[in-house]
């Protein structure tokens, strides 16, 4: 921890320098300007949910919902050349959330990159560092959900120009805080959370607007001083739903994760898929001297195909895709169209005995209408089936999932 103080200070005393301010020599003080941009996004989305158990009875899973999903609201902008920030806010839900909130030094001098101070989104794989404005499904794949959320409170150093731009390194320390309570941390000594994640592009060629992506990732993650007992949920790719409880047998101590990433686009298709072996390591009650392993395997693959348009890949993550044309009834222009399928799993018969209810898979199908860059429409069709025994005549649970959204 001093460590991580004396390089934090060190920073900070190299993005503000002193300038004398003596008035006899002459010199003046420099004033700063900051500059300041306002970013927003909307998300409202319907879901109907179904799930028939084989009999027609009250029992059946049905439901239909209409939420806002993301209402976000954001400010960033220079400080002075070295110094940028910004503070974005969640209001979906009624409830006001920190999502990025962050200052960040830029040009390392000696070193390069960027050191970041604050709230940021953990470097733990391409689906979650695309940021939910350019997703291509309207929910990530279900191996996010190892990832408690996908912002926490600390420190990240993230340098996306290594060998010439082709290469980045991004390295993250953040604490045990809660979203709900402003990622507050009362106990430092208890530990925190470690990320490493290299990424790069082998291939690229900007003429035919084609790239490879290359990624791996580590996590270290420390929950609490003390072992204490937890749960992996997570929602099969729909966000209204029920979720899926799967305890940890005994006392988690800390979790370790492996992943690795790859994606392409080459013009109007492209794909991506992880990997990913999230690794709990727990002990029980009456036995703290022995640790047990559990591990959950969690993987998907995407593809995705434009008509009028393409997606892009920017820094190790896909950002703002490429439209050719605006949606303008009266010039009949009609925007771009972008057809999607994923195949989606989460194994976890390490920690359930027995052969069933031990895994989830879902296949799911997209259309997503861009009016421009910055509108589309989206519909989802998502199947989710469990690992079941023969003799239950549940069946796969069914989403149809719409959204409208616009960011600015």
């Amino acid at each position: 921890m001093k460590k991580l103080i004396i390089l934090l200070a060190g920073v900070v005393l190299w993005g503000l320098p002193l300038h004398a301010q003596d008035g006899a020599g002459g010199q003046k003080p420099v004033k700063v300007k900051p500059t300041v941009g306002v970013h927003g996004r909307i998300q409202y989305d319907y879901e109907f949910l179904r799930q028939d158990n084989g009999i027609d009875t009250i029992e059946n899973y049905k439901m239909s919902g209409s939420e806002f999903r993301r209402v976000d609201l954001a400010f960033s902008g220079t400080i002075y050349k070295n110094i940028k920030f910004k503070s974005m806010f969640e209001f979906a839900g009624s409830k006001v959330g920190f999502r990025d909130l962050y200052i960040k030094f830029v040009d390392l001098p000696g070193i390069g990159g960027n050191f970041l101070v604050g709230s940021i989104a953990e470097p733990t794989g391409i689906d979650m560092l695309t940021s939910s404005k350019y997703i291509p499904m309207m929910e990530r794949a279900m191996l996010t959900h190892t990832q408690n959320f996908r912002w926490n409170s600390g420190i990240m150093y993230a340098n996306t120009g290594l060998a010439d731009g082709r290469m980045g390194l991004q390295l993250s320390y953040t604490h045990n805080g809660d979203n709900h309570g402003g990622f507050k941390d009362h106990n430092l000594d208890a530990g925190g959370h470690f990320v490493a994640r290299i990424s790069g592009s082998p291939y690229s060629n900007e003429d035919n607007h084609s790239v490879l992506h290359l990624g791996a990732k580590f996590e270290s993650r420390k929950r609490s001083k003390e072992p204490a007992e937890y749960t992996l949920k997570f929602k099969p790719e729909n966000h209204m739903g029920n979720k899926i409880a799967v305890p940890i047998p005994g006392l988690l101590k800390n979790q370790q994760d492996i992943g690795f990433e790859l994606a392409g686009v080459f013009g109007p298709f492209s794909f991506q898929g992880e990997y990913e072996v999230a690794g709990y390591n727990a002990v029980k009650e009456e036995d703290r001297n022995t640790t047990t392993k559990y591990n959950v395997n969690g993987y998907y693959a995407l593809v995705s195909y434009f008509i009028g348009g393409q997606r892009h890949y920017k820094h190790g993550a896909f950002s703002r895709p490429r439209v050719y044309s605006n949606f303008c009834v009266r010039e009949s222009t009609w925007g771009a169209l972008e057809l999607v399928a994923r195949y989606s799993a989460m194994d976890y018969s390490s920690i359930v005995e027995g052969d069933y209810y031990n895994k989830v898979s879902t296949i799911g199908i997209g259309l997503n209408w861009y009016f421009n860059d910055h509108a589309r429409l989206m519909y989802n069709h998502v199947i989710a089936d469990r690992n079941k025994k023969d003799d239950d005549p549940s069946k796969a649970l069914n989403a149809d999932m719409l959204r409208l959204a616009i960011n600015f």
